[in-house]
């Protein structure tokens, strides 16, 4: 068999290939959840001015121009 090219490998190769990317990526979403489990960061912290999205308002004016 001529399994060293991807492109001229053999149907059990692909699946080897496929089963191992599907593996990897179940293992690092399993950790990225369980570090994002334990992590206590107190919350979510808003800085500034809360502006609802139907009103206008302007943030700064210099020499005729507006910036809104």
């Amino acid at each position: 068999m001529n399994n060293h090219s991807l492109i001229s490998a053999s149907r059990n190769t692909h699946a080897k290939i496929a089963l191992l990317a599907v593996a990897v990526s179940v293992v690092f979403m399993a950790v990225v959840s369980a570090s994002s489990i334990t992590r206590s960061d107190g919350g979510a912290r808003v800085h500034g001015l809360v502006v609802k999205a139907t009103t206008l308002t302007n943030v700064a004016k210099s020499d005729g121009a507006l910036v809104r």
